[in-house]
């Protein structure tokens, strides 16, 4: 079966601020455009974990009804796009299960590349998925390692995987965020009032006003809980290896990724275009609007 990728949905997750609801409503909004197919949000306040999820734009799927739903101190969001396959709402993130590592939710963008051949040895093994999302597979494999720490759990899914993933997840009382060992998509970190705000990109905190920390490292896992943020680095250095189309396509001209901004990155290809092939450049510009 065929998995759907999500090369440019947008991730969001925030911990400590009692308006984490709506601030997540914001962050998503403001990465609206990195998807229009479905929009999910999953919180919880230290004990219980709610969520809601639907199809079309944030404004459509989080109505003020839907938001009064939802309450809590931490949350994570996501907007999805998909290239391959009809939209469904079973496809909409975050993804929340209830297993034997508690309530746990994921928000993934990216796309693994040795889903099928994982997937059908856990089915073979028992598996039953719900949804064909590869961000699925990472719960499975999680479950499967038979692990009771969530942080071994997590890395014995990881291990196995290959392709691109930024993640948030979510559980009872913790946020924690992973960005690739290559660094194809990116995650950045905020502060705002005290919580700590994890995100596609930095236009999400622009409109928050939240403050920019730093962007979270290739191959880096940020825990954020009660006792602070803890950063680990558990794999090897590899030949990163940055998205060109988050430069030129994905990312909100305004954000910063990479170590650099957006547009200013767009007008430096434009020069390297005109310099290197000054013949198509004076084509380009001929082109009347």
């Amino acid at each position: 079966m065929l998995s759907y990728p999500k090369e440019s949905c947008g991730i969001f997750g925030i911990y400590g601020h009692p308006d984490a609801v709506n601030l997540t409503c914001l962050g998503l909004y403001a990465l609206q455009h990195r998807g229009q197919e479905s929009a999910g949000i999953v919180v919880s306040d230290g004990k219980n974990v709610s969520e809601h999820k639907g199809m079309g734009l944030v404004a459509e799927v989080f109505k003020p009804d839907a938001i009064k739903k939802l309450s809590g101190y931490l949350g994570i969001g996501h907007v999805r796009y998909s290239t391959t396959g009809s939209p469904s709402l079973k496809n909409a993130q975050p993804f929340l299960v209830d297993c034997s590592l508690g309530k746990v939710a994921v928000a993934h963008n990216g796309n693994l590349v040795n889903t099928s051949e994982l997937r059908g040895l856990l089915e073979k093994s028992g598996s039953i998925f719900q949804t064909t999302m590869d961000s699925e597979l990472l719960i499975h494999l999680m479950a499967h390692s038979r692990m009771s720490d969530f942080g071994k759990s997590l890395m014995h899914a990881l291990n196995q995987v290959k392709g691109s993933y930024s993640l948030v997840f979510l559980r009872e009382d913790q946020i924690i965020g992973v960005r690739d060992p290559f660094g194809f998509r990116p995650l950045c970190m905020g502060k705002l009032d005290g919580a700590t705000i994890l995100a596609s990109e930095t236009c999400a905190l622009d409109l928050l006003h939240a403050r920019f920390e730093r962007e979270i490292e290739p191959g880096e896992i940020i825990a954020i809980d009660k006792k602070g943020v803890h950063s680990f680095k558990p794999f090897p250095d590899r030949r990163l290896c940055f998205c060109i189309f988050e430069l030129i396509y994905f990312a909100r001209p305004d954000s910063d990724i990479f170590g650099g901004n957006v547009y200013l990155a767009r007008k430096e290809l434009g020069r390297r275009l005109a310099r290197e092939y000054p013949i198509e450049a004076d084509m380009v510009v001929a082109i009347p609007d």
